[in-house]
């Protein structure tokens, strides 16, 4: 068994942001979410288990609501978990795991693609990303799409759709507002605008539209790029236009993209429809797995339910 390193629990007040970014940017697998500059627009307060000299990083988006402190997987952040320029074995991550202080009575948070679990397997579950390498566009990408994928890009260009790459963020919310998968309007849009001013300042934003033969917006895209990923974070149609603007659109960003060494992760999904869409670009599924732990005893929620409610 290898010696496993003292794991120190931090608050976000207590993390040097200098040392923690260049943990994160220098591990084999940093992704977006783990920065502490998008950690706390999606997660303020935020907390973590970390080894001497940043060696090991493990983020942990806590909150606490009626009086329970808990963990939980924020929006817009698809994987987070263990994170280190060194080798991550399943005891290590079982080890972090073990280290969240136990004053958090309910947890769930997705480890990233890279985290396996052995003493963990019956509290986790496999979620899916769709993923795909940006090899050569006319040799490697195309001619795998999906005949159907290929309908409907070809669709959109008889119909004179064209890409715009002047979209403005304010376009891009009020698009999406209406159009997008929003369940806490107001909640959701003030993420969604902090995300986008922080990702002009870290020069890593794409946004992008497709404009119809009507002049009108069919689809909006918003893709964030870190390091060899490009994340396509956000996306919608237009609800009252029928097309296929979205195809249309990702196909010119894996094209405009390819050859050029990234990836392009579709972030999801374990929605079977969505999940068939993006297949059809020729994108491959990759599991991460889900770890939950609820010791939250029945009758302390209620008690304090009713304490907050003043029952």
């Amino acid at each position: 068994m290898s010696r496993i390193p003292e794991i120190v629990f931090v608050t976000r007040e207590e993390i040097i942001d200098e040392l923690w970014n260049k943990g994160i940017e220098s591990a084999f697998n940093s992704n977006i979410y783990a920065y502490t500059w998008y950690l706390d627009i999606v997660s303020p307060g935020w907390s973590a288990l970390i080894t001497d000299n940043y060696d090991y990083l493990f983020p942990l988006p806590t909150k606490k609501k009626y009086g329970i402190n808990y963990i939980i997987q924020p929006l817009y952040c698809q994987q987070l978990g263990l994170y280190s320029s060194k080798h991550i074995t399943p005891e290590l991550v079982d080890t972090f795991i073990d280290n969240i202080p136990s004053k958090f009575k309910y947890v769930n948070i997705n480890l990233n693609i890279h985290n396996k679990t052995d003493k963990h397997k019956s509290d986790t579950n496999s979620r899916v990303t769709y993923m795909l390498d940006l090899l050569n566009y006319d040799d490697q990408i195309f001619p795998k799409y999906k005949e159907n994928t290929k309908r409907n890009i070809l669709k959109a260009f008889a119909k004179n759709h064209t890409i715009t790459t002047s979209l403005t963020p304010s376009e891009f919310i009020s698009f999406y507002k209406y159009n997008g998968h929003i369940e806490s309007p107001a909640k959701e849009i003030k993420i969604i605008k902090q995300l986008i001013e922080c990702l002009i300042r870290q020069q890593k934003l794409t946004l992008l539209g497709c404009i119809n033969q009507s002049n009108e917006i069919g689809s909006v895209a918003l893709f964030a790029e870190n390091n060899d990923t490009i994340y396509y974070l956000l996306g919608a149609r237009n609800k009252r236009i029928k097309s296929s603007s979205l195809h249309f659109l990702l196909d010119y960003q894996i094209k405009n993209r390819s050859g050029l060494g990234k990836t392009l992760d579709f972030e999801g999904s374990m929605i079977p429809s969505i999940a068939h869409f993006f297949s059809g670009f020729g994108a491959k599924p990759c599991k991460y797995l889900n770890y939950t732990k609820n010791s939250i005893p029945a009758s302390d929620l209620i008690l304090r339910l009713k304490k907050e409610l003043g029952l």
